[in-house]
């Protein structure tokens, strides 16, 4: 099993200006071989804050999930933006 959790900070405005790409991505991602959990939260205590946490079967599914065609679609919505913390 391989976790991987992380954090993207962007202005709040920015943040929700994603909440259709993130949907989209949770769904097609959860729906991967392999993927066991996967999910963006916002920070409760900072709403300029998402939270991402990914749970993964093996290295051979992070693997492949970092070359699905809806993570490039994700990153090119996300490149959109401007990050302040990652």
């Amino acid at each position: 099993m391989i976790i991987v959790m992380g954090k993207i900070r962007a202005a709040a405005s920015d943040i929700e200006s994603l909440y259709d790409a993130m949907a989209t991505q949770m769904a097609t991602t959860q729906a991967e071989d392999g993927c066991e959990l996967y999910v963006f939260s916002r920070d409760v205590t900072d709403p300029n804050v998402i939270l991402i946490s990914e749970r993964w079967r093996d290295g051979e599914a992070l693997a492949a999930h970092s070359k699905a065609p809806h993570m490039a679609t994700f990153n090119r919505a996300i490149g959109g933006i401007k990050i302040e913390e990652i």
